[in-house]
């Protein structure tokens, strides 16, 4: 009797460049499933006409070029704000097939969304505009100012208002880049580093520190094989002495190692359960109020020294290489081909 054939599923994973294609699938060929074919492409590798994409694949131990047929889902792991190329795949493939649709939020926006149901864990945070910089130093005499669309802490500054009167402007590091002598100096000097790109305000946190280094807390949320919003872990990373950036780290462990090192256990398991909840619950409303098909994205928490958590910002695009050296980081990487999986039957 001859054996039934296995039906071969074909997953898409998108990425912004040729040269992250072999790196990023890779990462995913460890933890697919014998039944399942990936391959990696740009958006520019895409044929509208013959409705087939040139993707990167691995075969009988080596890397090909192969002309694909669309594939059954796609992943997206193009950091960007455009669903142009997204929604003219979901046409050709159908509509939910593709998901992370969009994956660079804006952190305003965010923020809006997250200010009715998570409101008691959110810093007070406003767009930027003159007016509104020296007010709000004048209530919370720390301050930051991010870009609307940042990443990695970049562009991101740090303002604080002395004693003295003088006010001091820093980037990545506590030390001061810039010192205003008063409130019309800080605001000019703001106007002249911000320009004309869309920045938000956002009311500093007295952080709770380890070993004098501050740290963040950061929890990957993903969708399972179900299709159900999951916590897949919650990991640290701690910055170096003098810095405030969190992702100029000088190491990433698990949460709980940190927050051991400050609280008693039954303590840290509180924490992790409220970190847990209150991820679950923002992604549930990131993705209902966007109306975006999404998958994946992390939650990054601050704690402050009254052992409050406070909901710092939400990325579409979680960085998968700050898991790589923890054990069991295998779920990362398994979470979105089961979740293709489940899309593929349903």
């Amino acid at each position: 009797m001859r054996k039934k054939s296995r039906t071969v599923r074909t997953f898409g994973i998108m990425v912004a460049n040729p040269k992250q294609r072999m790196y990023v699938l890779k990462k995913y060929l460890a933890r697919k499933t014998a039944d399942m074919r990936l391959f990696c492409f740009t958006p520019s590798e895409i044929d509208w006409k013959r409705k087939s994409i040139l993707g990167l694949h691995h075969s009988n131990w080596k890397w090909v070029q192969h002309r694909f047929p669309f594939p059954e889902v796609v992943y997206n792991r193009c950091y960007t704000t455009k669903k142009t190329t997204i929604q003219r795949l979901e046409a050709a493939i159908g509509s939910n097939k593709c998901f992370n649709q969009q994956n660079r939020f804006d952190k305003y926006e965010i923020y809006k969304l997250l200010s009715q149901p998570l409101a008691p864990y959110l810093p007070e945070t406003v767009l930027y505009d003159r007016e509104t910089a020296a007010q709000l130093l004048g209530t919370h005499k720390v301050l930051y100012v991010k870009p609307c669309c940042g990443y990695q802490g970049k562009g991101v500054y740090r303002v604080e208002a002395k004693e003295s009167g003088e006010i001091h402007m820093s980037q990545h590091y506590f030390l001061p880049q810039l010192i205003a002598a008063d409130v019309p100096h800080y605001q000019a000097k703001l106007d002249e580093l911000l320009g004309s790109a869309r920045y938000l305000i956002q009311q500093g946190i007295d952080l709770q520190q380890w070993n004098e280094q501050v740290f963040d807390i950061r929890a990957l949320v993903q969708k399972d094989e179900s299709g159900v919003w999951s916590v897949t872990n919650v990991v640290s990373r701690i910055a170096h002495k003098g810095c405030f950036n969190t992702s100029i780290c000088a190491q990433i462990c698990l949460s709980e190692e940190v927050l051991r090192h400050l609280y008693p256990q039954e303590k840290v398991d509180a924490f992790l359960q409220s970190i847990r909840d209150i991820s679950l619950r923002a992604a549930e409303t990131v993705e209902s109020g966007t109306g975006l098909h999404l998958g994946e994205l992390s939650v990054d928490f601050a704690l402050d020294n009254n052992e409050r958590l406070w909901i710092i910002e939400v990325n579409g695009k979680p960085q998968k290489e700050i898991y790589d050296q923890f054990s069991g980081h295998d779920a990362v990487y398994k979470r979105p081909l089961e979740y293709a999986s489940y899309l593929h039957t349903h």
